[in-house]
């Protein structure tokens, strides 16, 4: 048995407290944490009570890091796993710490899906298989994706990549027509626009720079 004989704010965050057992420093924990288990001076605890508060300290902790990350940009369910999977925490409390976050609507791979989409469409000037291949890069499952890219049409598509290759045209003035279809066509692919798209394009500017 131990009695806490000192608990002090830390000095640089008071949303932590530091516990002394027996006049020496023993842990650190968070306000929340002592307040849930109603840790006062001179309380006589065990070390099934001290092993307790650790293992809530721990969850604490590892919860408050995923809501940092979160708290810089929105991310999916396995770019949080990968990011505390790289900072030590063990699988376990990942597993914990990422049903909790589900369960508060912190993270949401549909809705997160959806802006994606939404910021994409908007200000970016990507192709759809690109959308969607950067959306499977961060673990989004592919049923999701699918339902979600049905808000670009094929119209959308066609109408984006014709605006893009009408700029691009303008810098390859210069080329011979057979090497320009090559770079409007190389220049379509790589902003991620599927093979369809990209010959219906370039078939009509072609076009209508003949006429």
């Amino acid at each position: 048995m131990k009695k806490v004989t000192r608990i002090e704010y830390q000095k640089n965050n008071k949303d932590r407290v530091n516990i002394y057992l027996n006049d020496k420093f023993e842990f650190g924990i968070d306000l929340d944490t002592m307040i849930k288990y109603g840790l006062y001076k001179n309380m006589i605890i065990d070390d099934d009570f001290i092993l307790e508060l650790l293992v809530l300290e721990n969850r604490t902790k590892a919860y408050n890091y995923a809501i940092s990350l979160l708290s810089r940009a929105a991310k999916s369910e396995k770019q949080i796993i990968q990011k505390m999977t790289e900072k030590g925490y063990d699988q376990e409390l990942i597993n914990i710490t990422v049903e909790k976050l589900k369960s508060n609507n912190y993270i949401n791979d549909r809705e997160y899906c959806e802006r994606f989409i939404h910021d994409k469409i908007n200000f970016s000037k990507d192709g759809k298989r690109k959308i969607k291949e950067a959306l499977y890069n961060k673990g989004i499952d592919r049923s999701i994706i699918e339902e979600k890219l049905c808000v670009i049409t094929n119209e959308d598509e066609l109408e984006k990549a014709y605006e893009l290759s009408q700029k691009k045209l303008q810098t390859l003035s210069d080329y011979e027509p057979l090497k320009k279809k090559m770079k409007l066509y190389n220049f379509l692919i790589n902003k991620g626009f599927d093979y369809d798209t990209v010959n219906k394009t370039v078939s009509r500017l072609i076009k209508n720079e003949i006429d």
